[in-house]
């Protein structure tokens, strides 16, 4: 029997291994840890711990956490360099990072150790992984072939002979060593030697951990040409063989390989998150499409990750499982039009539970009532912006020009026409005879039953959200961060810490609102207080809606968010169109945009 041939039986045993998980039946749910959320935003590169009630997770700027078994508390590293990676050896606890700082955690405190100044010493080259040998020393690895062996009293520079940049090590329990990294480089240390293992691949690895006692596994990720994404890579190294494992499914890049028991846990890009046995496979379902960077398992079966923005999430124990995985890949939107228009249709309004109006440009207005969608048209054919009612019979659209329409149940007609070049892009109202609308150049009008009437706001910028929780108190956002505050008498300008543009704003109560804007921006106002939001999107969100306290947002390339216990979630459109509305029923949320498409969402 020839060499390889041990390692093509592990190869096959390892794709009879590795199913599609997408396909497999077994799914676990992961929830977010939403105390951690509510803390930080910064990516978390590192997770460690020893035991359920002794975790430390850790990330940019130096943020550092730890769990005790009650609850999470944030602890001073003594540097807002950013961690990589955490190792707990005995009672201490070891952190690496940017520009090679180590630090310790003795008796709850920790200090620096080395590194952390930015000059070009070898001990100032960024570190990205540690880790523990069966001896009790520690290695880490890091840029321009970086290894560095903690022998309990102090770092050892090691020579490997090669300046690739390292991002895995993995101390063997036979006391050789691996470290991985860019360009498909594997080096070995054996009998006090390194040599370059063969890989016969470019693509990086990352990760990687013991299968069994004479096989490792490792991933990674490579751009591929053909479907301009990033790919994930396993890999195998058994018998002094290196080799890629085929798997005929896609999976996104690989981020982390770790071992607990017969488990095999590997998560990456976008919310990836498995669990491998000689069983099957397990998929980690999330709702979140962040980037998971790490993950601990214990023999409880629970599992805790971490990745950007902020990301924590928990797997419980096996038994403890008691609801169904939510998968966050399935479309709950459905897109219910059909080609009736390919106008873009920038207003919804419902009329009731089972008939809403949208519109949009050229005057271009869709009934959707009992499953169906028919077509309208309003006088002038002008573009609208933006609808409110106060019933069925009495619906407002404002228009380019400082145009307003309205619409009786029967018919649309001219209800005001303003007489100036200005967009009116945003209505609300608390009756039929007191009604605002804003737009354009600061530009707003107030309906008192018998006339628009223009109020002066102060500002020239242009209005494109409006929400209020009676007349006597409005907030419009628009162009530049601006947030004006109407309190019965008169416009007042303010800000929330931003100078995006800020499309839409919504709110539950005074107390309780969002505002979104470009770029992914989401500021929300609550305890007196204006907080940024972790939307985890780059899309320009466009509006915003809630109904029984569940809020939603929308906006470009089919962008959609759900918030649901103080978490923006993202959630499966269906569609890459612009999306410029949104209103919830009690029973329904609906969403339109570009290319006349309307999507509807149970509740």
């Amino acid at each position: 029997m020839n060499a390889s041939q041990p390692l093509k039986s592990r190869r096959g045993f390892l794709t009879a291994l590795f199913p599609d998980p997408h396909k497999s039946s077994g799914k676990t749910g992961l929830t977010t840890v939403a105390e951690l959320r509510q803390q930080t935003d910064a990516v978390l590169w590192a997770v460690a711990g020893d035991a359920p009630d002794n975790i430390f997770i850790a990330g940019d700027d130096g943020v550092i956490f730890h769990f005790d078994g009650q609850r999470w508390q944030q602890e001073d590293l003594g540097s807002k360099l950013n961690v990589h990676s955490l190792c707990i050896s005995g009672d201490r606890v070891f952190s690496v990072g940017w520009l090679g700082r180590i630090c310790v955690r003795e008796e709850g405190q920790w200090r620096p150790m080395q590194g952390g100044q930015n000059d070009s010493s070898t001990v100032n080259q960024p570190l990205f992984e540690i880790d523990a040998a069966p001896d009790g020393s520690l290695w880490a690895v890091g840029d321009y072939g970086r290894i560095t062996r903690y022998d309990g009293e102090q770092w050892l520079e090691q020579d490997c002979g090669h300046t690739a940049n390292l991002r895995a090590i993995l101390p063997l329990a036979d006391g050789r060593v691996l470290a991985g990294g860019l360009g498909g480089t594997v080096l070995e240390l054996c009998d006090g030697q390194w040599r370059k293992i063969e890989t016969n691949t470019g693509c990086p690895i990352v990760s990687m951990t013991c299968l069994n006692d004479d096989t490792v596994i490792a991933v990674g990720g490579e751009y591929s040409t053909q479907t301009n994404e990033f790919l994930g890579r396993i890999f195998l190294y058994s018998e002094g063989i290196w080799s890629a494992v085929d798997i005929n499914y896609p999976l996104p890049r690989l981020r982390r390989v770790r071992r607990e028991g017969n488990n095999i846990l590997i998560t990456g890009d976008g919310g990836t998150a498995f669990r491998w046995t000689e069983s099957g496979v397990s998929l980690l379902a999330t709702r979140l499409r962040y980037d998971l960077h790490d993950v601990i398992s214990f023999s409880s079966g629970e599992a805790l990750i971490c990745g950007d923005n902020g990301t924590v999430l928990r797997e419980s124990p096996r038994a403890e499982q008691s609801e169904p995985a939510i998968d966050g890949h399935t479309a709950r939107w459905q897109t219910i039009s059909n080609g009736e228009t390919n106008k873009t249709l920038r207003a919804i309004w419902p009329l009731d539970d089972k008939h809403v109006i949208a519109a949009g440009d050229s005057g271009t207005v869709l009934h959707y009532c009992d499953e169906e969608i028919t077509v309208h048209q309003t006088p002038g054919k002008q573009r609208i912006h933006a609808l409110w009612g106060s019933s069925p019979r009495n619906i407002y659209a404002v228009c380019d020009a400082a145009t307003i329409l309205h619409f009786d149940g029967q018919q649309w007609s001219e209800a005001h026409k303003g007489g100036v070049d200005t967009a009116l892009l945003a209505i609300t109202g608390f009756g039929p005879h007191d009604i605002f609308a804003v737009g354009d150049n600061g530009y707003a009008l107030r309906y008192d039953g018998l006339m628009w009437r223009q109020i002066e706001t102060g500002i020239k910028q242009e209005l494109y959200g409006l929400w209020g929780q009676d007349s006597q108190h409005l907030l419009a956002v628009g162009g530049g961060g601006v947030i004006l505050r109407w309190n019965g008498e008169r416009w007042k300008s303010f800000g929330a810490g931003t100078e995006q543009d800020l499309y839409g704003v919504h709110g539950s109560s005074l107390n309780k609102l969002f505002i979104a804007g470009l770029g992914g921006t989401l500021i929300r106002f609550e305890d007196n207080t204006w907080h940024r939001e972790f939307s985890g999107v780059r899309s320009d969100l466009h509006a915003l809606t809630g109904s029984e306290g569940v809020f939603y947002a929308v906006g470009s390339n089919g962008s959609i968010l759900r918030n649901i216990d103080g978490i923006w979630e993202p959630e499966h459109s269906g569609c890459d169109n612009t999306l410029q509305a949104v209103a919830a029923t009690s029973t329904a949320v609906y969403a339109v945009g570009s290319g006349g498409v309307i999507l509807k969402r149970q509740t």
